[in-house]
């Protein structure tokens, strides 16, 4: 084993862009393995070889998806200066707005598809059509980042509690998973949507070569979940199993990004069969790493802001934050580096790479 030779840059993997802005390029490594099928062992804990880490992925989320111009969360590429803070409707027809001071995307408020009444949506919603999306464009267009040898994720909007709130605003939306008059209207709901999504799956598979789902649902607030465990086993992880099995009959994993202090749902993830939780560091992730690491992976990553020098100085400023921030990061996941995966939105820092790749790939080879 030569770590040094291993980490040769060999050639240069095309980026993405997010809005206007370019991801960068990033560099292929010398490695025995391909990052992909590392993280095929890795996933199925057969003989991986190192932790994956930052540029062994790359995010793919094309804009014939409505849902990712009316988010404005592309991550394609050449994207039309006229879709960036677009806004516009998604793939139900709701109007979002892009909002400068949180930058992104919000419903438009007082304008829910459905406004009071789940038990009638039928009346009210109607489903998109997946075909008339050109998905054989985007597969041409992405080609050069989906036909490679990193893993690709595939970034989902909405997901199920957050798709009805979209449709009845939160206060509804909330209301209706503990009413017992409008829950039936929600297990309808969600049921339909669990078939819409399989097929949308079954799409980003074949056309942009995903192995990666990346499934947003947002649980809880700063301070704790929006609902009892007890609620979410009955209202979400019926369905949310359904999801999971879509992914994973297809070779792909899930990747369940849930935001807010919803540490007392895990177990509700692992039920439902996700892979892998993005979490916010306001969830004890050493306990959870400690009790539930053998169950479930955590997506974790240096806690370093995003910044984007503009001199040398800023440069020089940015560098040694990051790097204390990666020391600190080592030292106190070092031990955990089976159960989790390094945030795939690190990538382009050759530093995190490499400690990652280094450290772990001589403590596997032990």
């Amino acid at each position: 084993m030569n770590i040094k030779e291993e980490l040769k840059v060999v050639g240069e993997l095309k980026g993405v862009c997010f809005g206007a802005r370019s991801m960068g390029n990033a560099p292929k490594h010398n490695t025995p393995i391909t990052p992909k099928e590392n993280f095929v062992r890795f996933m199925k804990g057969e003989d991986y070889m190192w932790t994956p880490c930052s540029d062994d992925f790359v995010t793919v989320i094309p804009r014939e998806i409505p849902d990712t111009v009316a988010r404005d969360f592309a991550f394609d590429l050449d994207i039309p200066e006229e879709i960036i803070h677009a806004g516009g409707k998604d793939m139900f027809g709701i109007e979002w707005e892009y909002v400068v001071s949180a930058g992104g995307s919000m419903v438009r408020p007082g304008n829910p598809l459905l406004i009071n009444d789940i038990t009638e949506w039928e009346k009210e919603v109607t489903f998109p059509d997946i075909d008339s999306w050109d998905w054989e464009a985007a597969e041409k267009r992405l080609a050069p980042v989906t036909s490679d040898d990193r893993v690709v994720v595939t970034w989902f909007f909405n997901g199920l509690f957050e798709r009805l709130i979209s449709m009845m605003e939160f206060e509804n939306a909330a209301l209706a998973f503990v009413d017992e008059d409008e829950q039936e209207g929600v297990h309808r709901l969600f049921d339909k949507l669990c078939d819409l999504y399989d097929a949308i799956f079954d799409k980003m598979k074949k056309h942009l070569n995903t192995d990666v789902i990346y499934f947003h649902d947002d649980w809880g607030s700063q301070r704790a979940p929006f609902f009892s465990k007890a609620v979410c086993d009955e209202m979400l992880v019926p369905y949310l199993k359904r999801i999971c099995e879509s992914a994973h009959k297809r070779g792909m994993y899930i990747d369940f990004h849930s935001c807010g202090q919803v540490e007392l749902l895990v177990p509700c993830m692992i039920e439902a069969g996700c892979d892998i939780w993005s979490g916010q560091p306001m969830n004890d992730r050493l306990m959870l790493l400690e009790k539930y690491g053998d169950k479930i992976k955590l997506n974790l990553s240096p806690n370093a802001p995003m910044v984007f020098p503009k001199t040398p100085e800023e440069a020089e400023a940015a560098a040694k934050a990051y790097d204390a921030a990666l020391d600190e990061f080592m030292s106190t996941y070092g031990r955990f580096m089976t159960s989790i995966v390094v945030s795939a939105m690190q990538a382009g820092n050759p530093k995190l790479y490499e400690r990652v790749y280094t450290e772990t790939r001589e403590a596997f080879a032990k």
